[in-house]
Order: C-alpha cells, then sequence, then structure tokens
C-alpha cells in the first residue's frame, strides 16, 4: 500500500485535524484562528499562508514545530517571514542543526539584497542569550559574507565570534592567535570596534604575558585619539613595559595614566608607585606604601598588593612580616571576579607564594596544598608554565625529593 506524501501546509494540517477527530469548530476555538482561515489554508486556497497563522493550528493539533519549519523552509521565500521563523526557532530552543537551517535559507531569500540581509541577521543576533547559537550564527555570516565578497561582515562576524570565545579561560592561546587573525579585516570594521579589537588583544596578551605583542596593540589604540580605551591602554602600556623590566618606560606611562582623574585609576597609580620603588631598590619604602594601601583599598586590589607585599618579605627572608600578612588577609575566593582571567592568575599567583612561605617555615603539607591549589587555578586560565611548576614542586614533596 503506497503512502500518500503530504505536499503542502494545508494537507499537513487537514490529515492531521481529521486523524485527531477534531472538527473544523473545534480547531477554531483551540488555536483562536477563524473557521473560515482555516478551512482556506487546508483547500489549498492560500498558497503561502503565513507561519505566524499557521503556528497556532500546529499546537493546537500537536504537530511538532520541527516538522511545521521543515515545511516553510520548502516553500517560503520572503526573508521577512523567515527572519519571524528563525526568531521562533530559536525561542523555542530548537535543534542547532535546523535553526542554521531556517537562517541559511533566510540568507538566500531573493526579494532583498544580500548585504540588506546579513545586517538584519547580524543585529538580531545581539538579543540571543544562548552563546552556542550566536556563534553559529556568527559563524553563518562569515561563511556567507566569504562567498558573497562581503568583506565588512567577514570582519565584523568573526570580531563578535572572537569576544564570545575569548571568555573560555582555558583557550586564552587559541582564542588569542584567532583575535589576531581579525587585524588583517581591521579596516573593515567601524573606527570604535577596531579600537576595542586593539585594546582587548592589548589585554589579551597581558594576560598571556606577551608583553611586547601587548604593547604593540596598545600603541595602536593611542593612535586614535581621546577615548576610555585610551585611558585604559596606558595602564596596560605601563605593566607590560614594567613586566619586562623597562622600568623608565613604565613610569612615562604611569605619569599619562594619573592625569586622568578616576577612583580605580589613583588606585592603580599609588600600586604601581610602590611597585617602581622596590624594582628601584627602595624595598623599606615599598613595603611601607603597600602596608598604608591595604588598609582601604578596593578588593580587585588586594591580591597585587599582597603579592607584592608577600615577595618582598620572603626575599628579605622576614618570615615574621610575611605571616602577619597572611593572618590579616582579607582575600576570599569566594568573591573573586571570576569574569577576568587577569584577576584569576593573580590569585593563582597569590597560592603560590603563600607554598613558598609554607616551605620556608618548614610545613610542607601546607605548602603541597597550596601548590597543587594554585596550578588548579592557573590552568583556569591556560597558564601552563606555572602551572606546571606547582606541580613539579608538589610532586617533589610528595616522592620526598625535596624533604
Amino acid at each position: 500500500m503506497e503512502v500518500a506524501v503530504i505536499k503542502t501546509i494545508g494537507e499537513l494540517i487537514q490529515d492531521t485535524r481529521r486523524a485527531s477527530n477534531i472538527t473544523l469548530t473545534q480547531l477554531s476555538e483551540l488555536s483562536g484562528i477563524p473557521k473560515g482561515t482555516i478551512s482556506r489554508i487546508e483547500n489549498d486556497e492560500v498558497k503561502r499562508p503565513q507561519f505566524s497563522t499557521v503556528h497556532p493550528l500546529a499546537k493546537a493539533l500537536n504537530i511538532p514545530l520541527e516538522t511545521l519549519i521543515d515545511y516553510y523552509v520548502e516553500i517560503e521565500r520572503r526573508s521577512d517571514s523567515l527572519l519571524h521563523i528563525l526568531h521562533t526557532t530559536i525561542q523555542h530552543k530548537s535543534n542547532n542543526e535546523l535553526i542554521q537551517k531556517v537562517a541559511t535559507k533566510y540568507l538566500e531569500s531573493c526579494n532583498e539584497d544580500s548585504y540588506h540581509l546579513t545586517e538584519k541577521l547580524y543585529q538580531n543576533i545581539g538579543s540571543i542569550e544562548d552563546n552556542t547559537i550566536k556563534l553559529l550564527l556568527y559563524n553563518l555570516i562569515i561563511e556567507h559574507s566569504r562567498s558573497h565578497g562581503m568583506m565588512p561582515y567577514i570582519a565584523k562576524g568573526m570580531y563578535q565570534r572572537y569576544l564570545i570565545e575569548r571568555n573560555d579561560f582555558s583557550k586564552l592561546k587559541e582564542t588569542y592567535y584567532s583575535g589576531k587573525y581579525i587585524l588583517h579585516y581591521a579596516d573593515f570594521l567601524p573606527q570604535q570596534e577596531r579600537i576595542e579589537l586593539y585594546y582587548k588583544l592589548g589585554i589579551h596578551s597581558l594576560n598571556l604575558r606577551l608583553y611586547s605583542e601587548s604593547i604593540d596593540h596598545s600603541k595602536k589604540v593611542l593612535e586614535y585619539g581621546e577615548s576610555f580605551y585610551k585611558v585604559n591602554a596606558l595602564g596596560v602600556l605601563r605593566d607590560a613595559h614594567f613586566a619586562l623590566g623597562e622600568y623608565e618606560e613604565s613610569e612615562l606611562y604611569s605619569l599619562q595614566y594619573k592625569q586622568f582623574d578616576y577612583p580605580y585609576i589613583r588606585e592603580n597609580a599609588i600600586l604601581m608607585e610602590a611597585f617602581i620603588n622596590s624594582k628601584k631598590g627602595n624595598i623599606e619604602q615599598s613595603i611601607n606604601q603597600l602596608l598604608l594601601f591595604l588598609k582601604s583599598c578596593s578588593n580587585d586590589s588586594v591580591i597585587s598588593a599582597t603579592n607584592q607585599l608577600l615577595r618582598l618579605y620572603l626575599q628579605q627572608n622576614n618570615l615574621e612580616g610575611a605571616k602577619n600578612v597572611l593572618e590579616s588577609s582579607t582575600i576570599n575566593p569566594s568573591i573573586l571576579n571570576t569574569s577576568n582571567p587577569l584577576i584569576l592568575s593573580r590569585y593563582a599567583d597569590y597560592l603560590q607564594i603563600k607554598g613558598e612561605y609554607y616551605l620556608a617555615v618548614g610545613d610542607y603539607e601546607a605548602c603541597i596544598n597550596y601548590m597543587v591549589e594554585g596550578a588548579s587555578y592557573y590552568s583556569k586560565v591556560n597558564a601552563r608554565v606555572k602551572e606546571k611548576l606547582c606541580r613539579i614542586i608538589k610532586t617533589a614533596f610528595t616522592h620526598g625529593d625535596i624533604l
């Protein structure tokens, strides 16, 4: 016996209604769609019924949304209707394959220019909460734009993808290099996004301890004149030069940075002054500055100040001073800003330094525990060299190699 193949939306609605023993009147009451409209749809008098009209009928008849959308992807040509169907598909958390199918069909609509279609889809992605779906659609825009030679949307799609992917701290190095690749298309980005890209790459490379690259990216930000990003780029330049041991350059950028009157800038400037004093050999002055600073600084600065103070005390073999710092420490991992890899990295440093303190006082069990915890936090930000160092120390103690 041959099974009849349903070819139209009308046949789908009619056959399902009859199989369910539901009358036109009952379906009208269940769906809120007029009986006459349903009849015209079932009899194919409406060749391309609006999705917004058929969807309530399908819900009332328990027709899976995926089945209905599959039908519409085959017959619908109007871009506005396909965009509406795409929204519905996303709202109902349909599978990614179906979402991609609808979005692809939308971009292929022949009633609008490819640029306009791509721009509308690009603008709509911003309101989507699910990052997996956002990445799927940005990737689709990139692929579609490559095949149509639309350079601005290749650039914009890659930039938005980078902003999402860079939040996976376990892949900081991989996402950094994918972000750097966008620089080949930077001229196609709007100026504001171009500035943001250079700044974010500057921060990203600073987190990875790629200090020379961080300097190069941050200097690009300065080329665009006054902006919020310029202020923060000066701070990045100061920190990157400091990390490279280029203290004169660091001081120069610190002076420029201090000219901007924001509370967090004043705090950062005081902290950096203490750091530079320690590098100049003014150890006691630096220690006093840090002790005073810790009495009033914000949570974001506590870790950096504590780490530096502990380092200085351990260098002096002042174990009593280090003990006092640890006992009075207000560092609380439960309130760490886990959305900032720099904070996580500094907390990992804190745990490692704490382990070094317990090594110095002969408490090997505590040393091992803090080294293991430090390695765990380093792994969160892909700091493999430091993670490995912590694990080597832990292994050495476990096997008795150091004892």
